[in-house]
């Protein structure tokens, strides 16, 4: 009995001492921070330093700096990690900035889920960093007020901007309320990030045929990010309105000419219909339906231009050898149809969304044509854009001479 309270006594004392002798596992441990010294310029040697840790539980862990002054510069800002080894890559920029040479303290702080915390302190020094900041100055936005219709006024937006130093990527989208972004084109004329003036086209992709953002306002944001690790945003704003992909067309492609047979001099006349089956108004201009050409006329003699973002109805014929496609053009509807809307490039007619009219033209042949027999044909222009419909109802119509 004696032995074996003597045996018992040996275990519990050696149970206790063992006990005693345990500490509790770090949760943070192997911080180690190479080199610690970095010199960050982009000149690929010992631009970043790795900062590796293990953590033994699942923690939220942040990273600082402190400066000499004291004050905190947080690399990473309490992230949930899981258990394990880990490695942050440290180029000395921290919220978009290159943080000035000198010496720093470097402190990696984790919380587990219990509350259980651990701090390690190291020390890291930067030495000849990129001090030229970067800039992105004079944001220039053109048209304020964007109308994305292909009417060909303010249909374009140029963004333009001054990079202070190279930037290795760029960013430049047009941002919705909802942090919705829509990017815009290269700028075309200067190397993406090079230092000097830029300037970008948006067009809202209408040019590609897609449907624009919708109607409201947006914030035109730009990002430049460059070789170091320095950011620098630009933002200003920018209204769209009246903004779609214009659709029209003659209906079911079909046309009447008469009279099939004409005499030289006398005069061959076309009637169609012409919808706006799209949901934008389409800009169009003289001359009237109604007005009669002769052969040796146009639309130039007639003083009625080819203007960018135009729809007219054109007629073409079979031997034209005046040197442009539909030389003879019209207007879709009479001006009384049509709507006047005030824009950028003052008063201009409108057919509108769900509009329908009818299109008659005339033509005085007044010169022999090159055959007996020539095809005539209308078309749907929308002028330096492209044409909606060519070569409709190809009419074969007899020439007395």
């Amino acid at each position: 009995m004696k032995k074996n309270l003597i045996r018992f006594l040996a275990v519990a004392l050696l149970l206790a001492v063992s006990l005693g002798g345990c500490s509790p596992r770090k949760l943070l441990r192997d911080v180690n921070i190479r080199p610690n010294v970095i010199s960050p310029n982009a000149d690929g040697d010992s631009d970043v330093a790795e900062i590796k840790y293990t953590l033994s539980e699942q923690a939220n862990i942040s990273i600082y700096l402190v400066d000499a002054e004291g004050q905190r510069h947080y690399f990473r800002q309490e992230n949930r990690r899981s258990k394990g080894q880990r490695t942050a890559y440290f180029s000395g920029v921290v919220d978009g900035r290159l943080l000035p040479d000198g010496e720093y303290t470097c402190v990696l702080e984790a919380t587990d889920e219990r509350g259980r915390q651990d701090r390690v302190e190291q020390q890291i020094t930067l030495v000849d960093g990129d001090t030229v900041p970067l800039e992105i100055q004079n944001l220039n936005i053109w048209p304020k007020k964007f109308t994305p219709n292909r009417d060909g006024i303010t249909d374009r937006v140029t963004i333009g901007y001054n990079l202070t130093k190279e930037a290795r990527n760029v960013q430049v989208y047009v941002m919705d309320d909802e942090g919705n972004s829509y990017p815009v084109a290269e700028d075309k004329i200067r190397k993406m990030g090079a230092p000097g003036t830029h300037e970008h086209d948006y067009d809202a992709g209408i040019d590609l045929g897609a449907t624009p953002p919708k109607d409201g306002d947006y914030t035109v944001v730009v990002e430049a990010e460059d070789a170091v690790g320095n950011k620098a945003r630009a933002e200003g704003s920018l209204t769209i309105e009246g903004g779609g992909v214009p659709r029209v067309e003659i209906v079911n492609r079909a046309a009447v000419f008469s009279p099939e047979v004409v005499e030289l001099g006398g005069t061959l006349t076309f009637t169609c219909t012409v919808q706006n089956i799209g949901t934008v108004p389409v800009r169009t201009k003289g001359p009237e339906p109604g007005t009669t050409y002769t052969t040796s006329q146009n639309y130039n003699t007639l003083e009625q231009y080819e203007e960018p973002g135009l729809f007219r109805i054109g007629l073409d014929y079979e031997g034209n050898s005046v040197g442009r496609l539909y030389p003879f053009r019209w207007q879709l509807g009479k001006d009384e149809e049509l709507t006047v809307i005030e824009t950028e490039a003052g008063p201009q007619k409108y057919l509108m969304p769900g509009q329908t009219v009818t299109v008659v033209g005339h033509l005085r042949i007044t010169d022999t044509p090159v055959k007996v027999e020539p095809y005539y044909w209308i078309g749907l222009i929308h002028e330096q854009v492209w044409i909606v419909q060519d070569r409709v109802e190809p009419t074969q119509i007899a020439v007395g001479f």
